[in-house]
């Protein structure tokens, strides 16, 4: 009887263990912030220019609002930049510093991404990283960052719009 009650009690033990693992293994995923917002961001020609220019901009709103800017970190300027491409279902590879401002021009949020952009439906996807934080915002440095969208050119890389989600998690 006795050696039952040790497996029994052993037993309970290991399930309270497994069950108190799990659930510190999972509370930081539970109370991970993530901020959901949605650029809309103009394509400026300026980065032909030398040195080169901003190359989006715009706004960004949602979870976080204010103004969106990027610049192409390399190449610079990228190799297939401004050349139409010779087959239309190629891939422009990028990587980018991007910084969220206020009105007033104040840093709120910075980082860097790497990505691409397909020729043929001109869809862009990228993922990187916050690396400067300030105020409210200052406890994302280090977190994730996806953004990918569209872009609608009215003439292409002269003038363009490019939308989508931006997630910081």
């Amino acid at each position: 009887m006795k050696e039952l009650n040790k497996v029994s009690l052993a037993k309970r033990l290991s399930v309270a263990f497994v069950a108190v693992t799990l659930i510190l293994a999972f509370a930081p995923a539970v109370q991970a912030k993530q901020l959901r917002s949605t650029m809309v961001v103009s394509f400026n020609p300026g980065v032909f220019n030398d040195p080169p220019e901003y190359i989006w901009k715009g706004t960004i709103s949602g979870d976080i609002n204010g103004i969106m800017t990027f610049w192409a970190t390399g190449p610079v300027p990228a190799k297939d930049l401004g050349h139409p491409p010779g087959f239309f279902w190629q891939v422009h590879f990028f990587t980018e510093y991007w910084e969220i401002t206020d009105e007033n021009g104040q840093l709120m949020i910075a980082g860097i991404d790497k990505g691409n952009t397909g020729y043929s439906n001109w869809k862009f996807r990228m993922n990187g990283e916050v690396t400067e934080a300030n105020g409210e915002y200052a406890d994302l440095v280090g977190h994730q960052v996806h953004m990918n969208g569209q872009i609608e050119w009215t003439t292409v890389f002269e003038s363009g719009v490019a939308v989508g989600p931006v997630i910081i998690n």
